[in-house]
């Protein structure tokens, strides 16, 4: 009997290489706390909660992807990078704001699929 087709057989990570930047949403470090006993908070499966810092450690853009078989779908692409790329009045001010990225990887596998990069830039040279 053939092996069953999965989503092992498809390259997640080829899902273009133009995107159009959506919203850009900051990521937070983490941190356990402890209640008032001194216990750490522990969330619904009894592992640490982890809560959000003032941190800001990079920046998540949500983009639409402007070429390839996944065209005009869209997705999450966090860049671990102190600076972001644009702001959400870049987004708002502009008709549209394409980048690419480097080096992109499947960092969640679910019900929607979620990735990270290494670096983001500008294509067109237009911001």
């Amino acid at each position: 009997m053939a092996r069953m087709l999965t989503e092992k057989d498809f390259d997640m990570t080829d899902i273009g290489t133009r995107f159009e930047v959506d919203e850009v949403i900051p990521n937070f470090a983490q941190e356990e706390r402890k209640d008032d006993n001194g216990n750490v908070i522990l969330d619904s499966n009894g592992k640490p909660r982890k809560f959000n810092t003032d941190e800001i450690i990079g920046y998540s853009y949500n983009v639409t992807i402007k070429d390839g078989r996944f065209k005009k779908k869209s997705t999450q692409i966090k860049v671990m990078q102190l600076d972001p790329l644009c702001t959400n009045d870049d987004v708002m001010t502009e008709d549209e704001i394409l980048v690419g990225f480097e080096n992109i990887q499947l960092s969640f596998n679910g019900k929607a699929l979620y990735y990270k990069a290494d670096n983001i830039f500008f294509l067109d040279n237009k911001k």
